[in-house]
């Protein structure tokens, strides 16, 4: 009986959206089924009717408007019962005071956390992670950060090893909002914004769409048979993107163009080594892992092998790997330990992360190429392989190998936790929601992924919530009834700014000087302001915190005036961004300024501003600052440049598919003499003036002054000139006949 009122009423909701074109039908068929589901759950206490009738309003489905203090009443009796899932959506409620259904008490969280962590809830065993991770609510315990994130880490290694050979294929990276719109405060001036978004900050590349792109590469793929617009065609429809739907079938017809063009007879080694020789075997590799996997074909592991072989051949290291795990495991072939290692070192010497896995695993098994097993799963581990995780946690919280860290173990077992959500995928679904216009969806589902620790989806309820954007409004939500921007909206914007500053996101550091500053969400706080953007600037590098760290001391705010460190703060901004070139010089002019005005005037002025280099012990015991920079330019233009070189697809990255057709279109202009790229004229991204010192920098600031000056004399004198024009005229006013008759005058002779 219960179980027919409850089917009976998930079926009419499932109906309602589309049982009808006219809204009272649908209307009609909710209210009905809502009342069956009521009658089950209230009456008979049927659990998974108060669990769908909490869903219901809190997630607002079947059309079901949004009502989270009903949905709380559901939820808390579901909780009562020891449903660990509702206890989670009651602790989260407690934590976050969503829809006023309840005032915010940690406490309260923590309790119905623990118990829901306890029985079993993933969600809730994440958030005590983070919480004890990080000392939110509770005691700042890594052993229990450990212990938490361990337990969702095995879960998620156990589904990515059920997947088929080589574990399942890993998911979209997570979207950052605010990478959308340039980053936080813009293109150039965010730290933060993804390298894809921000490698031609919004030139002709980026406006070229995706559909555009395609287009292009499937004409030289169909049309001119180019086998390089072959290759990435079979690559972005075999992993797919966020606009590319995974197609397994296109996929596959554009792998076997490629191998189609291998020429008859025995390979030369100049063949093998060519780059058409490089793209059959990358195509031959992929092609055996669809039939070894069954992707878009029927699975055949004898197939599967002949591929792999064709493609070590020509060295490819999917292939390698592949013939490596078939020795290993013994599939089609016999079983041969020695020649599994030896294709695995081939694969690992290529950085194939899945070899480096499959060859550390076997170098664990002795204590004398231990070491060399921890260097191959931290070199898997930063192209983020989830087993390289898993084995690094292990070793570091054992002390295996390696020093004993709870720290390092528990930063693996949390991103395994974040990046293997396969079946919660809680900030994806939030995406989709925001991308289909639902803001107020995403943002419940952002909160939910933020308490859980993501701290991409804490910037993101942040940028939502943010003063500056005002991309959402609490108030929609019920949390307060007050005008559209209150102070609970303002706080809880503040907290998860503040929390994905402490996951070192450099963006939200700034945003919390920011805050603090103006009194946002808190109250009026200067020297918090100058301490955030203190730590943005020395040891996260933002060049916008710089800048705002140096205005702070030009002008004594939060910190004790000092033209110096001002000045330093500038230099710094200007060698961390050269793009800020112009707000630097002008501010520099303007310390200039004041600098010489309290000389004259006998004022402090402290060190003379030509010493860029300080030699009171601020600093003592640190490196310069500007060198510090210097070696992190170098290092950031190391990392691009490996990833620009390396030969397997950057999943998600549909940038990387318009770099590739920009370069071939800037290829084919060269071809037909058209550069407009012209290496040699020292204007390209990378220059760089060595030569320039800090002479040259205050002789070019004094010519911008005097500049400045000039220009403010000439604007004087053509006030005072034409001012002095109007002084000799007839004074004007309605009462005054001369001016009257002067007005008739002019109108006359204009």
């Amino acid at each position: 009986m219960l179980q027919e009122l409850v089917t009976s009423s998930i079926y009419g909701y499932a109906d309602s959206e589309n049982w009808g074109s006219e809204s009272s039908q649908s209307s009609q068929r909710l209210k009905v089924a809502t009342q069956l589901l009521k009658k089950a759950g209230e009456e008979y206490e049927h659990y998974d009717a108060l669990y769908v009738l909490a869903n219901m309003h809190f997630f607002a489905q079947y059309t079901q408007k949004r009502d989270i203090k009903t949905a709380y009443r559901y939820y808390q009796a579901l909780a009562d019962t020891g449903n660990a899932t509702a206890q989670q959506m009651v602790g989260f409620m407690y934590s976050t005071g969503i829809g006023g259904a309840v005032k915010r008490d940690q406490a309260k969280a923590l309790l119905h956390h623990t118990f829901a962590a306890h029985g079993g809830d993933t969600a809730a065993e994440m958030t005590l992670g983070y919480r004890s991770l990080l000392g939110i609510g509770a005691d700042q315990k890594c052993d229990d950060a450990v212990y938490y994130y361990k337990r969702v880490a095995e879960k998620a290694v156990k589904y990515y090893l059920s997947g088929p050979p080589g574990g399942r294929s890993p998911l979209l990276p997570k979207v950052r909002l605010s990478d959308e719109d340039g980053g936080v405060y813009g293109y150039g001036a965010s730290v933060m914004t993804d390298r894809r978004y921000r490698v031609n900050g919004g030139s002709s590349e980026k406006s070229v769409s995706i559909e555009e792109v395609l287009q292009y590469w499937r004409y030289l793929a169909q049309t001119k048979a180019d086998f390089e617009a072959q290759l990435t065609l079979g690559q972005v429809y075999y992993q797919g993107t966020r606009s590319i739907t995974q197609n397994f079938k296109d996929a596959f017809g554009f792998f076997r163009q490629v191998t189609d063009k291998i020429p008859a007879g025995k390979l030369n080694e100049a063949f093998i080594t060519s780059s058409r020789g490089k793209a059959i075997g990358q195509a031959a590799g992929f092609l055996g892992r669809m039939y070894w996997r069954g992707e878009g074909v029927e699975p055949n592991v004898k197939t599967a092998y002949q591929w792999f072989e064709l493609g070590a051949q020509f060295g490819d290291a999917n292939s390698q790997n592949g013939l490596g795990m078939m020795y290993m495991e013994g599939i089609v072939v016999s079983r041969n330990r020695e020649k599994a290692i030896e294709y695995f070192k081939k694969a690992a010497n290529q950085e194939n992360p899945d070899a480096q896995v499959n060859l550390a695993v076997e170098y664990m098994r002795h204590e004398s190429t231990l070491p060399m097993a921890i260097r191959l799963f931290t070199m898997a581990a930063d192209a983020k392989h989830i087993l390289a995780y898993w084995n690094l946690a292990q070793l570091n919280y054992a002390g295996v190998g390696l020093k004993a860290s709870c720290q390092m173990a528990v930063s693996f077992y949390k991103s395994i936790a974040e990046r293997g959500d396969w079946l919660n995928p809680t900030v994806e679904t939030a995406y989709k929601l925001y991308t289909k216009g639902d803001r107020e969806g995403a943002l419940i589902y952002y909160m939910l992924a933020a308490e859980k620790g993501y701290e991409v989806a804490q910037s993101n309820v942040a940028y939502l919530l943010d003063t500056d954007k005002q991309l959402l409004k609490l108030s929609m939500l019920g949390i307060m009834e007050a005008p559209p921007r209150n102070k609970e909206e303002e706080e809880l914007a503040l907290i998860y700014w503040s929390r994905s500053a402490n996951q070192n996101n450099v963006d939200s550091r700034v945003k919390m000087g920011d805050y603090y500053y103006r009194g946002i969400g808190t109250h009026v706080d200067y020297e918090k302001a100058a301490a955030c953007y203190r730590v943005a600037a020395e040891i996260e590098f933002s060049p916008l915190a710089m800048w705002n760290l140096g205005w702070m001391y030009e002008n004594g705010i939060g910190v004790s005036k000092d033209f110096h460190l001002a000045k330093r703060s500038y230099d710094n901004a200007l060698n961390a961004n050269p793009d800020a070139y112009l707000p630097v010089k002008l501010s520099l002019v303007k310390l200039y300024v004041r600098y010489y005005w309290e000389w004259l005037r006998g004022g402090e002025v402290g060190q003379g501003l030509q010493d860029s280099t300080p030699k009171d012990n601020l600093n003592l015991g640190k490196p310069d600052t500007v060198e510090i920079l210097n070696q992190e330019a170098r290092r950031r233009k190391e990392i691009e440049a490996h990833d620009n070189e390396r030969g397997h697809w950057d999943i998600g990255a549909e940038e990387e598919l318009r770099r590739k057709y920009s370069k071939h279109m800037k290829q084919m202009e060269r071809e037909e003499g058209e550069d407009y790229m012209d290496s040699s004229s020292g204007f390209g991204d990378d220059y760089r003036d060595e030569e320039y010192s800090d002479e040259d920098e205050l002789m070019e600031s004094l010519m911008i002054l005097g500049l400045c000056l000039l220009v403010g004399w000439l604007v004087y004198v053509r006030q005072f000139r034409f001012g002095n024009q109007r002084g000799n005229e007839p004074a004007r006013g309605l009462d005054n006949p001369l001016a009257q008759q002067a007005e008739a005058r002019e109108d006359e002779h204009p």
